[in-house]
């Protein structure tokens, strides 16, 4: 006796061409720069002096701004750097999609008459790693970290330097992952691919770091990287370089992982990016985001910018047939990342199609599964389907055999 177990035909529809359309239905047109897969609007921020003002981290809902103004900080005096006064740690309220309270002092602990340097915080927000430079040093950074006291309001204990500091170079721009698990950083310290390198280091779960690598040089160019910042699900780094085709100083790019392989960065385009420096960008709650700039400024000094960053999603729609191409209704229709997780599941209707949105530059597996037919199963790799291609499988046979028993 002899069965025949039919194969799943796909007819993919793909809009893996041009990101011009947004989720769900309003156009937003971005300039050809702009390859990152979002679009943006910008708007500069209102708590803005003459002194630069330098996005770092989120704490306990506030916004953490690395910040040369003198209001209520510590010191005096001007970095022969910079020519502004030593920076500080300030943070304010986060006000609403396009709007910050004015800046108060963060913390009298750890600002110093140094310069203080970027910071991040642990998922849990108990550790800190903060950056600073002391004067007579004020090109050399070098990381520490601290502990926030059980019951406290903010009072930092257990300030300890790690072990990659070094006299002879500098440790910048710490930014600790989403699920705590690792410390981003960059440096100018020897072997790396140009001036600064971005950094990888896992953290222990003393909050110590562990051995570091460099990101490779798909991120990092014989120029400068800086200021690290991944996205929740540790899949888009965003950071600033002064390499990769920029307009003029430090541009903004993303950069996608897959598995631990980076992808080649792309810029995010004139609405964020100019030919003076930009950088800091990073992202506060869903699609509202901040960066730092000084493309309006005379001097070399930083303001914010607000940002709505509208993700670009791309459609795949498809129709699942049989392989004498009879619509196949009720059949399970599964999503998935680059890494087998479920993220959606359709079963098809009477027309047989299915409907998913995809994240721009991701990665996917695609299942398609019915009783009676061979499971189908195709990865979904970034820009290499046409809008409108077809995939079709072979009819698949599998002979069954049986011994006839006497009775």
């Amino acid at each position: 006796m002899k069965f025949t177990l039919h194969s799943l035909c796909v007819i993919l529809f793909c809009a893996y061409g041009l990101y011009t359309i947004t989720d769900p239905v309003n156009r937003t047109k971005v300039d050809a720069l702009n390859k990152s897969g979002y679009a943006f609007e910008v708007e500069v921020s209102k708590i803005n002096s003459d002194y630069s003002e330098i996005a770092s981290a989120m704490f306990r809902n506030k916004l953490v701004i690395v910040s040369s103004k003198k209001i209520g900080g510590l010191g005096s005096g001007k970095d022969p750097k910079t020519k502004e006064p030593y920076t500080d740690l300030f943070c304010l309220d986060v006000k609403g999609t396009n709007s910050f309270s004015q800046p108060f002092l963060f913390s009298r602990i750890l600002n110093t008459k140094a310069n203080e340097g970027q910071v991040s915080f642990s998922p849990d927000e108990h550790t800190i790693y903060y950056t600073r430079s002391e004067r007579g040093s004020e090109g050399n950074y070098k990381m520490y970290k601290a502990n926030l006291k059980k019951n406290s309001q903010g009072k930092w204990i257990n300030e300890t330097e790690l072990s990659i500091s070094s006299d002879d170079y500098s440790v910048e721009n710490p930014h600790v992952s989403a699920d705590g698990k690792f410390l981003f950083f960059s440096s100018n310290m020897k072997d790396g691919y140009g001036g600064y390198d971005i950094y990888m280091a896992r953290i222990n779960k003393d909050g110590t770091i562990g051995s570091y690598v460099n990101l490779g040089d798909k991120v990092n160019s014989e120029k400068n990287e800086k200021y690290p910042f991944t996205t929740d699900d540790n899949k888009e780094l965003f950071f600033s370089s002064t390499g990769h085709g920029s307009l003029g100083g430090y541009d903004i790019f993303i950069s996608n992982r897959r598995n631990i392989v980076y992808s080649e960065p792309r810029n995010l385009g004139r609405a964020i990016n100019s030919t003076r420096d930009d950088i800091a960008f990073m992202i506060i709650d869903g699609q509202t985001g901040v960066f730092s700039s000084n493309k309006n400024k005379r001097t070399h000094a930083y303001n914010m910018y607000h940002v709505q960053a509208e993700m670009i999603y791309k459609n795949l729609e498809g129709i699942i047939t049989t392989e004498d191409n009879e619509k196949l209704p009720n059949t399970t229709v599964v999503l998935l990342d680059d890494e087998g997780k479920e993220l959606e599941r359709q079963v098809t209707s009477d027309d047989a199609s299915y409907h998913f949105k995809l994240k721009p530059y991701h990665y996917y597996q695609i299942v398609a599964e019915k009783d009676g037919y061979v499971n189908y199963k195709e990865e979904l790799v970034p820009n290499t389907y046409s809008e409108k291609s077809v995939v079709k499988l072979a009819q698949k046979k599998v002979k069954l055999s049986y011994t006839k028993t006497k009775r």
